[in-house]
């Protein structure tokens, strides 16, 4: 395994980071042993970076972390996300006011069981959020407290991201919104590279967290069009239209892959072949999904001409 700086943090995190979402819930059904295998197995292949949110099977996804790696505590980084409240009944609400933060750690803390975690993020906030002093100082007192290490932001879209680099270059106060930014990115979605969003982090220095690599599983390229998601998994939602388009996109870029490297390593090395991001976090539901996921590791950065080409299709709508 390969690790790189997370920004100004100066941790040094795995690239093959392990994101959280899927053992949770939302994703079809999938058993607790196979959830704490999947992440077991991660770590014994080097990975220390291992990103959640309290709102993943509403709490389910930390649990799993706590009792998958709750003996290696002290030897892996261990990040989550507050923000969308689903404390207080369906519909889950935002809410980003500083008492709910507290309240929403001091949950986590307890479903991680652990006294801190190493990266804190704000899920999704909206671009006004960066004028509300309330928050940023409640976040950086809860870092002085020892509850967190560091924290930062986990955006919905590059314009948002580019809204918080901005607020912060203006306030002329390094990680006054955080050290961290994660952001989508993969070769269905290059936005954030396209609107220079990973130019301006590393210009200020920020660890970028890379999120969505295999753009929701489609990019392992084993759904094809009027593929069945069970009611269980949250991607039945998408029209047949959607996927059909996101299909034929996927086949576009299937050329890439080659016999020593599969459609889904080919997208993970991708995002690592960018050198503002510090880690790539890909979900898993097995073993097998997290060793093919962090052998992408070894295969990055991909060829300068795969990279060109990736980029040329996404620039023109994938014709």
């Amino acid at each position: 395994m390969i690790y790189r700086r997370l920004g100004r943090t100066g941790l040094m995190v795995s690239e093959a980071g392990f994101g959280g979402w899927a053992i949770g819930g939302g994703w079809g059904d999938l058993r607790d042993e196979e959830a704490l295998a999947a992440l077991r197995c991660a770590y014994g292949l080097g990975v220390n970076f291992f990103d959640t949110a309290d709102v993943y099977g509403h709490g389910h996804s930390e649990e799993l972390i706590s009792v998958a790696l709750g003996d290696v505590r002290d030897r892996v980084l261990i990040a989550t996300k507050a923000g969308v409240d689903f404390t207080r009944g369906e519909p889950t609400r935002h809410n980003y006011q500083p008492a709910y933060l507290r309240e929403a750690l001091d949950s986590s803390l307890e479903r991680l069981r652990t006294t801190y975690v190493d990266v804190f993020q704000l899920h999704n906030p909206p671009q006004k959020l960066a004028r509300d002093d309330s928050v940023w100082d409640a976040l950086a007192d809860l870092r002085a407290s020892g509850k967190i290490r560091f924290f930062g932001v986990s955006v919905k879209s590059a314009n948002d991201a580019l809204a918080y680099l901005r607020a912060e270059r203006d306030s002329g106060q390094p990680g006054r919104f955080g050290d961290t930014l994660q952001v989508a990115y993969n070769m269905l979605d290059q936005e954030a590279a396209a609107r220079g969003v990973f130019v301006e982090a590393v210009r200020q220095d920020w660890g970028v967290i890379a999120r969505v690599p295999l753009a929701s599983g489609l990019l392992a390229g084993k759904y094809g069009v009027g593929h069945y998601f069970p009611p269980s998994d949250w991607r039945s939602m998408w029209s047949p239209q959607r996927l059909a388009e996101s299909t034929r996109r996927v086949e576009t870029l299937r050329f890439l892959a080659t016999p020593g490297r599969s459609l889904a390593q080919t997208a993970i090395a991708f995002v690592l072949s960018e050198p503002a991001v510090s880690t790539v976090i890909s979900g898993a539901r097995s073993p097998a999904q997290v060793e093919e996921n962090t052998t992408a590791s070894e295969l990055a950065p991909l060829p300068e001409e795969d990279r060109r080409e990736a980029k040329r299709l996404c620039e023109s709508d994938f014709a």
